[in-house]
């Protein structure tokens, strides 16, 4: 009989423990956003991607200088209805007016029947100090994939 009351104790704490495990996974995941400062080129690039996620196209060229914009127009779309991407930077470096932040942009589409997919780009995002804004001088995703990747800066 002990080793039956022992065997259900070991069971309750496993479940206790599961259980805590997936609070705290549901918290993570439900965690707004953390909004960067604008005035830094992170923050710059978090303007441009939530504006090209919400699908405001007007709002994300201000994030990007005047010759990118020119070399994209009448090219310039947003994300792919029926897509969703989480972006994530994983590094930045920053040499006077110039600046450049690694990130993994980790894209998920599609419900269908037999579900979505889903697909991680590695990207860097190039930005020039302009007065005292930050802003993108060359394509990024998901600008280069249509037609905007050929910017020679």
């Amino acid at each position: 009989m002990k080793s039956r009351t022992t065997s259900n104790s070991v069971l309750t704490v496993i479940g206790v423990f599961v259980a805590i495990l997936v609070v705290v996974a549901v918290v993570l995941a439900v965690q707004p956003t953390r909004t960067l400062d604008p005035d830094t080129p992170e923050g710059a690039a978090q303007g441009y991607y939530e504006a090209m996620l919400d699908g405001d196209d007007e709002l994300a060229s201000t994030h990007m200088t005047e010759e990118l914009k020119d070399s994209c127009e009448g090219r310039f779309r947003y994300v792919d209805e029926g897509e969703d991407a989480r972006i994530v930077i994983t590094g930045s470096e920053i040499r006077d007016d110039r600046a450049q932040l690694d990130v993994i942009i980790e894209v998920s589409y599609g419900d269908g029947p037999f579900g979505g997919g889903s697909y991680d780009q590695d990207e860097k995002v190039m930005l020039e100090l302009h007065g005292d804004r930050w802003l993108i001088s060359e394509p990024t995703w998901p600008m280069d994939r249509y037609g905007c990747g050929g910017f020679e800066g």
